[in-house]
């Protein structure tokens, strides 16, 4: 026996580092590894390590000499020790009687390679709602919008997947003579007229095409697609802000009302409205209103709304956009809603640099930028046309006040005086609220603070310079919404009882349809078209919710406008994504109801209100009684005389809100509103909560309301110290219309002298909802029709100016994948659940395990933070990170004492550790981001878990470590644990660490989840194969860090990359392959990887290398072509990496392109004399499709070890995956690479595995009682095999996978909490497997203990596993398997479906399974048989077995492989 101090811990040859697994010495034994129960104590344990000292003792000559010679005594859990041996002394150890297993302590490699938002449990802003578009997409409701039109050709609205146009409908498709304007409709855009005869009245503009709806300005287009656009995919705005765009309704029917040309006049927004509920709109969008507020019998936008809303059609409109003046807010109508604008949590940022250094934030859409590396001369002025000298401003980058002109058009007038830059300070009024403009020169909008600070600079220093930086879209922005300081404030300055604005929504930056009629600029300089551009104002926020509105009333046709507009105030939130108040833009304090109104709209609240405030007509007729309208007012709105109430308080009107005007309430005194809710959910009990205003106490009676049925009705009181409608009925016919514009004709004729004078009058006749008429005459002629006793209202038709300043996403109805599904967060975020990690350690300073807002460590936990004496690592825990060990024993025997390794320490030097834990159980980090990409809330899957790290790994992972790791683990209560490692070959279970590990761990209730290997695509290389593990492939997500290779011949491909570093733009540079850039004695195939040493400076200095993938690590083939010189890296995957790309930070401009793309890029090289490309810089790209892929390198099988079981069992993602990253290592892990990040992307099934541990965990903590086998099963039956197209998953060579590369399938998370039916396993089953595999009584003690006995017959094809595998079928003959599945869920009844093998007949008995209980057993028969007809075929045939409810679809996966012949 070597001894420790005498060898220094180095194996020298002969020698083994062995394990041993031996019998207990104690008379009882008991089931499990040791007599002893599940806690075993001090004493307990001490006794198995003294009988370990004994046993080896007895070989090596004394105690002390074995004790020497143990470095891990397994004493708790698993029963066994590890020990340095010579091959004679471990030779003979074999030979003991209570020895059951002995076996080399081998090392394993570290599996490695936006997500849980991929897999639907959050949003950008948050956890993900129950999302009302899982209910509705708004399909066939009707949107109109009346403004300037609409550009029908936008993608927005693209009638595919549509079906017949809704029979309600009647309007049609207004074109012009001809059609010159080559206008058409189609099923989603079924609708648009064009209303421009009171706009002709007034001069305006020459060169105007008055017939058409085709929009020329481009608001129309974006407010109509913000509405009820359809999804268009890779939506973008010159390359920023890239997703997927739509409405709120997206599969909502649209129609547009043209009423705006340059303006918008009365005559024509009257006729529009007229129009659209003539059409049968459902809801009408209006983002247009006067500058003043103006309400009344005199106001078109008024009389035209209450028409619409007494036709049940829900008229939404903006407040206007003249904040932040107080009683500002227009289109104040009591039975409109009222939409003011607020930001969104995604940034178009661009930051400006001072030459003394100080930095500010700015917003821009800019598509230029600066030389990087330089500062420029800085210059204030004045931006308004004529007012800069060229010879002041050229070169140089301008200061610019914000206000006078348009934004954009002072970044137009800087560039045409020659400057190089703008960054346009916001005045006084603007705060620090600012836009992000798609400006021609590089250019950022900065606050009003920041602003005064730049120019205090230029003014204090001689030669003022500044730099503006690229922009760059940032996600998950924290402190929003905030109130625009544009958007229109209350209180209401004609009614202050009302409150107005109603409701907030997204108006800021907000990414829309446009027309490519005009500039992104709207300036005639501009030359750009685009199909979509970002615009800001209350004209930006009405249209979302006028999309919500339309989602509501789908889901509730029978609610009135009224209760939809009480559901949408009533659920809305007053806080911010960050917990807090929402704050006024403008001054940075609180905001308050005159802002935001009711508060932040939440579309997936509002389709539930609990309680609405209903109102109808007579109810808003009242409202104008108690506004002391005259009765010939009335007849503007109802159409015949309407008699008040005797008594009517305007404080009582039924509205959603309270407003209390202190005109009308007396100090000392007390003042009663009354208000009725009306039920629209179950019976329910509802308790009366106040937030009390300073100064005053507010009561309420009954303070409990109890409702017994939907419908019902209840009333509480708060204690506080025109000519008007027609006769007909509402579905006016062709001659009733024509009745009524004679009837027009015959008024105006008696008064101009004939019915032909007032036919030329007349340019509008409304004569289906609205009685009346817009005409041209004099002063005169106005008084005196006016006096007529049937003319209930005049006003001249005045002009009114348009209401122009990520979303649906910020709102909570989509992720970046798709849409919200029913997410498990919402009922558990791993509360408590303890998930351990068997790695590389833990940086514990980590942010993802901060404990803030933890409670007390859960009383099970019984590990302890392990730290050297002393503690010199400086190493903590907390109430998050509960515990950390470290086992390096089995490492340093194995290879000695390593230089500049503590071994006295848990932390993790090399990052993949950190990375793994954080991605399983990490708490929410918000602003996580690699290098400013992927920008965002990072989180584990259980997010709120405690977790524990088990550092088992150094250079390498030795069983010995492992194994002590899952003793630990065991020990000290974790509820899951989670292995990213494994060998690169599958290991008989016996002679396996981390098979006995996991086993002992799934014997005491842990749920072990392994990584399956990255040594695909090659088959059967999937390792961890373990049936009581859950083995976990990996495949990407909907997340592209993308950068593309441009070549001289103009083809374009796309990689992927982290690159912070980026070429400097609008030229092209020289392009080698490394072959070519070899030095002459260096062999090609070595070159070509970029092997150190291979490449010589000379050639490739300057130039763009490409590198062939393989071999060494990605990011080290770019630190190998920045040392020789090289510009950029193009990285092409080898054959067997496919088109799998992966985004690495490198350390020069870089990028990763597929097998296929990489050999036109070689073939381009080859081909051509001077060759020559550029690499763009990385954009972040969501909402990617056909995702997710299988990764080239995830594992694939069949099993080599088992065929008879399938494995993998489930995939998930595991390609450039956010988390965690240590300080100690730089995220390209190269020694050279100086850079530290807290966050990083690494890829690998070392990624996907985590992500499953903590789906587990969440399982786990909605289900404590399920067993580790019921679990997996759950996560197995309840997965996918299609992609966010709804096709089926691909292959990294973009050919269908099959279940040897995902398993079951791609995980559901939200569906494996509620699977229906698990099948159920246990550890005599485990057992009866092994049996099965022909495990001796010897070999089975390694896992049990003690002896077990094997039963007479055991079918391997019968183990109850969530998988039918079949491995050996003889060629025309039947095979019957048999499984048992347990009821988990209601009293059901399920029926079977078969996905049949092409070349097999699959039948199962019997076909229908009824359940009366929870926990009930039924078993099934299946049976397989070969198809008439069939062919032989060497290869796996696929097929599926599905039990479904109608709810719930248990999936079971069927592999078959003909016997060879």
């Amino acid at each position: 026996m070597h001894n420790s101090k005498e060898n220094g811990w180095r194996r020298k040859e002969g020698e083994w580092v062995t394990f041993m697994y031996c019998r207990e010495y104690h008379e009882k034994i008991q089931e499990g590894s040791h007599s002893f129960g599940s806690n075993p104590s001090l004493l307990d344990s001490e006794s198995v390590t003294n009988s370990h000292y004994d046993l080896l003792g007895s070989y090596l000559g004394s105690t002390e000499k074995a004790k020497e010679a143990i470095f891990y005594s397994y004493n708790k859990y698993i029963n066994g020790f590890a020990a340095i041996l010579d091959e004679d002394e471990a030779k003979e150890i074999a030979k003991h009687p209570n020895v059951v297993s002995m076996f080399l302590s081998k090392r394993y490699e570290l599996h490695t390679t936006r997500s849980w938002n991929f897999l639907g449990l959050e949003t950008d802003r948050g956890f993900a709602n129950v999302s009302v578009w899982k209910k509705s997409l708004g399909e066939d409701i009707i949107i109109g919008n009346l403004d300037t039109g609409v550009w029908p050709e936008s993608k927005s609205f693209s009638d595919e997947g549509f079906g017949p146009i809704p029979k309600k409908w009647k309007g049609i498709c207004q074109v012009g003579k001809g059609n010159p304007d080559k206008f058409y409709c189609n099923r989603k855009l079924i609708g648009a007229k064009y209303f421009y005869k009171g706009y002709q009245e007034h001069p305006g503009p020459a060169n105007v095409t008055f017939n058409s709806a085709r929009d020329f300005d481009g608001h129309g287009t974006h407010t109509l697609s913000t509405a009820g656009g359809n999804f268009v995919a890779g939506a973008n705005v010159v390359g920023f802000g890239n997703g997927t765009a739509s409405g709120g309704s997206p599969k909502a029917r649209v129609a547009s009302y043209k009423v705006c040309w340059d303006g918008c006049d009365e005559a024509d927004i009257l006729a529009g409205f007229e129009a659209a509920i003539s059409d049968g709109v459902d809801v009408l969008s209006v983002s247009l209103g006067g500058i003043f507020p103006q309400f009344g019998s005199g106001n078109a936008i008024s009389v035209g709304s209450f028409h619409a809303i007494a036709n049940n059609v829900i008229v939404v409109a903006s407040a206007g956009n003249s904040g932040p003046s107080t009683s500002s807010v227009v289109n104040i109508e009591p039975w409109t809603i009222t939409v003011a604008a607020s930001t969104i949590d995604r940034d178009f940022t661009s930051y400006v640099i001072l030459g003394n250094k100080k930095i500010y934030k700015g917003a821009s859409l800019s598509e230029l930028e600066l030389p990087p590396n330089k500062s420029y001369p800085l210059i204030a002025s004045d931006c308004k046309e004529g007012t800069l000298a060229k010879q002041n401003v050229k070169g140089k980058i301008v200061v610019c006040r914000r206000g006078g002109s348009a934004r954009v058009d002072m970044g137009v007038q800087a560039s045409l005086a020659g400057a190089i830059g703008l960054i346009l300070a916001n005045d006084r009024d603007s705060g620090d609220g600012v836009i992000a403009d798609p400006h021609v020169l590089p250019a950022t909008n900065v606050g009003f603070a920041d602003g005064n600070a730049i120019f205090n600079y230029i003014d204090h220093r001689n030669s003022p310079v500044a730099y503006i930086t690229k922009v760059k879209t940032e996600l998950g922005v924290k402190n929003n919404p905030t109130i625009s300081s544009f958007s229109s404030r209350g209180p209401n300055k004609f009614s202050p009882t009302i409150l107005k604005p109603d409701i907030t929504a997204p108006g800021v930056n907000i990414i829309a349809a446009y027309t490519l009629a005009n500039s992104p600029t709207e300036q005639p300089s501009d030359k750009r078209r685009i199909p979509f551009v970002t615009m800001s104002g209350t004209s930006m926020s009405c249209p979302h919710v006028a999309g919500v509105v339309g989602l509501v009333k789908s889901v509730h046709p029978d609610w009135s406008p009224a209760a939809i507009k009480s559901a949408i105030m009533t659920t809305a939130t007053t806080n911010t994504n960050n917990g807090v108040q929402i704050l006024d833009s403008y001054s940075l304090e609180k905001a308050n109801p005159f802002d935001y109104g009711a508060g932040h709209i939440q579309p997936n609240l509002a389709v539930d209100p609990g309680l609405v405030y209903d109102l109808n007509i007579t109810d808003y007729l009242n409202y104008l009684c108690g506004g002391k309208f005259l009765s010939d007012d009335f007849k503007a709105f109802y159409g015949k005389p309407y008699t008040c109430p005797k008594s009517f308080s305007v404080e009582d009107f039924n509205y959603p809100s309270i407003s209390i005007y202190a005109a009308n309430v007396y100090v000392y005194k007390s003042f009663s509103v009354t208000r009725t809710v009306t039920n629209v959910g179950p019976p329910s009990e509802y308790r009366a909560k106040i937030d009390e205003p300073l100064l005053f106490h507010v009561t309420v009676e009954p303070e409990i309301l109890r409702f017994k049925h939907k419908g019902e009705k209840k009333e509480f009181k708060s204690y506080i110290v025109y000519l008007g409608s027609h006769s007909f009925g509402s579905n006016p016919s062709l001659l009733d219309s024509e009745s009524v514009t004679n009837s027009h004709y015959d008024l105006l004729g008696s008064y101009l002298g004939s019915t032909e004078k007032a036919k030329e009058a007349i340019f509008y006749s409304y004569n289906k909802y609205i009685n009346g008429f817009a005409a041209i005459l004099d002063e005169d002629e106005a008084k005196e029709i006016a006096k007529h006793p049937n003319v209930v209202s005049m006003f001249l038709n005045k002009r009114y100016e348009l209401h122009t300043t990520r979303s649906w996403n910020f709102l909570g109805l989509e992720t970046d994948h798709g849409f919200a599904n029913d997410s498990v967060w919402k009922k558990s975020l791993g509360e408590d659940i303890i998930i351990g990690n068997l790695d590389t350690g833990v940086w514990p300073e980590s942010k993802s395990f901060s404990d803030e807002g933890f409670g007390p460590i859960p009383k099970k936990w019984k590990g302890i933070c392990q730290v050297a004496k002393g503690n010199p690592d400086k190493f903590y825990c907390n109430r998050k990170l509960i515990g950390a060990k470290y086992f390096s024993k089995g490492f340093q025997a194995h290879l000695g004492e390593a230089e500049n390794v503590n071994f006295d320490s848990a932390r993790d030097t090399a990052g993949h550790g950190t990375h793994t834990l954080s991605t399983a159980g990490g708490n929410f980090v918000a602003g996580a981001n690699v290098f400013g990409f992927g920008n965002g809330t990072a989180s584990g899957g259980s997010p709120k878990a405690r977790v524990a790290a088990y550092k088992v790994c150094w250079n390498g992972c030795y069983d010995a470590d492992i194994l002590a790791g899952f003793e630990a683990a065991i020990s000290d209560g974790v509820d899951v644990l989670s292995v990213s490692l494994g060998g690169r070959s599958p290991r008989e279970f016996s002679e396996s660490g981390i098979s006995i590990g996991s086993f002992h761990a799934i014997a005491n209730n842990i749920v072990v989840v392994a990584s399956g290997g990255n040594s695909g695509p090659q088959i059967s290389s999937i390792v961890n194969v373990e049936p009581w593990t859950i083995t976990v492939a990996a495949s990407t997500i909907d997340r592209d860090f993308t950068s593309y290779v441009i070549l001289g011949n103009k083809k374009i491909y796309k990689g992927a990359s982290l690159s912070e570093l980026e070429l400097p733009p609008n030229k092209s540079y020289p392009l080698i392959s490394a072959v070519d850039a070899k030095f002459d004695n260096v062999p090609p195939a070595f070159a070509s990887i970029c092997k150190e040493g291979s490449l010589d400076p000379k050639k490739v200095k300057g130039k763009i290398l490409v590198c062939l993938r393989g071999e060494s690590a990605r990011a080290d083939k770019g630190v190998q072509a920045s040392r020789v010189g090289a510009i950029g890296m193009i990285l092409v995957n080898d054959e067997d990496s496919g088109n799998g790309v992966i985004a690495d930070p490198h350390v020069l401009p870089a990028t990763n392109v597929g097998f296929a793309d990489g050999s036109a890029i070689f073939n381009y090289i080859n081909r051509t004399k001077s060759p020559v490309a550029y690499i763009s810089k990385v954009k972040t790209e969501v909402g990617v499709k056909n995702t997710p892929t299988i990764a080239s390198f995830s594992s694939r099988g069949p099993n080599d070890l088992d065929g008879k079981l399938l494995k993998p069992d489930i995939t998930a993602p595991g390609v450039s995956i956010i988390a965690a990253y240590t300080q100690a290592n730089s995220p390209s892990e190269q020694p050279s690479d100086k850079r530290r990040t807290p966050f990083v992307t690494m890829s690998g099934t070392s990624m996907s595995c985590p992500h499953v541990a903590g789906i587990v965990g969440l399982v786990k903590s909605v289900h404590p009682d399920w067993s580790p086998a019921a679990i997996k099963s759950a996560i197995m039956t309840t997965a996918t095999t299609k992609n966010n197209n709804g096709v089926e998953i691909l292959d990294s060579s973009l050919e269908k996978a099959t279940p040897f590369a995902y398993g079951a399938g791609h995980v559901q998370p939200n569906l494996a909490v509620d699977p229906g039916l698990v099948y159920d396993l246990n550890v005599t089953d485990y057992l009866n497997y092994l049996c099965g595999r022909e495990y001796t009584s010897d070999q089975l003690k390694v896992f049990y203990g003690k002896p077990y006995t094997c039963p007479k017959s055991f079918s391997l094809a019968d183990f109850n596993y969530p998988s039918i595998s079949i491995y050996e079928l003889d060629v025309w003959k039947s095979l019957n398997v048999t499984r048992t599945v347990t009821n988990v869920g209601p009293p059901s009844e399920y029926r079977v479906e078969i996905q049949q093998p092409p070349q097999f007949q699959v039948t199962v008995q019997p076909e229908i399974l009824r359940f009366t209980h929870k926990g009930e057993k039924k078993e099934f028969k299946v049976t397989i048989t070969m198809k008439p007809n069939s062919k032989y075929v060497t290869d796996f045939e696929f097929g599926k077995l599905i039990w479904t409810d109608g709810k719930h679809h248990v999936g079971t996966p069927i592999t078959i492989k003909y016997t060879d012949l």
